[in-house]
């Protein structure tokens, strides 16, 4: 009986994975601490990695455009059916990212653009417009989705002139981006009262935001000047 009570918590604790990747609702303070140590070293040694880095990006967007496209057309199966799907798609947009980097560099900067960018941006805006007029909901997806789009197209055209620069800033911006979204995250698991801390919308992670990502590009900077000299 004991046997089979300990069988019966490994796979509930299996079947919770699965379920949490298959509906991209992570939780619990060990899967924050994951994203933030992977935040932190793309940030801060994303040229060094890059290809690794690429192939992490390109595997989310694969993988969480997969998702929402399948909720978008209601898709039924749920579990490791789900999870299967997505992860073939994030696989082959994971290889195309690292054989071809500039499919890498643009993929990764419709990831930005479109969920640290446009998404917050366009939401706000939506929330103000709501209380004048009646909009349709789908609207929301497809603007930030084709401002997500726009912004990728102008960032890997300009990775063909200038391709480090732009693996620089954009690793810096997704790790330092990342991190921030993480550590909010991580706050309700923390084992102490952190009620404190301001909301998710606040212009404090706004500005840490910002200072990672600056902190990003500075420190890949000094690393390349010191291994020129």
């Amino acid at each position: 009986m004991e046997q089979q009570a300990i069988n019966n918590e490994v796979n509930n604790a299996v079947s919770s994975l699965i379920d949490q990747f298959a509906e991209l609702k992570f939780e619990g303070m060990v899967m924050y601490a994951v994203l933030i140590v992977a935040a932190l070293v793309i940030c801060f040694e994303g040229y060094r990695i890059y290809r690794m880095a690429l192939l992490l990006m390109g595997f989310a967007v694969g993988y969480t455009q997969a998702h929402y496209f399948l909720d978008f057309i209601h898709f039924t199966a749920q579990g490791e059916l789900k999870l299967m799907i997505q992860a073939m798609i994030g696989v082959v947009c994971a290889i195309l990212s690292t054989s071809v980097v500039r499919i890498g560099v643009f993929l990764s900067a419709y990831f930005f653009a479109k969920y640290a960018l446009a998404v917050p941006i366009a939401n706000f805006v939506m929330d103000i417009i709501k209380e004048r007029v009646a909009i349709p909901q789908l609207l929301t997806p497809v603007i930030t989705s084709a401002v997500g789009l726009l912004a990728a197209y102008f960032i890997a055209k300009l990775a063909v002139e200038s391709l480090r620069p732009v693996i620089v800033i954009l690793t810096a911006a997704v790790g330092g981006f990342s991190l921030v979204n993480s550590f909010i995250g991580m706050i309700p698991y923390f084992p102490y009262d952190l009620s404190f801390m301001p909301g998710a919308g606040n212009v404090i992670w706004t500005a840490a935001k910002l200072f990672m990502t600056g902190a990003g590009v500075g420190i890949q900077g000094i690393k390349d000047e010191d291994k020129a000299s």
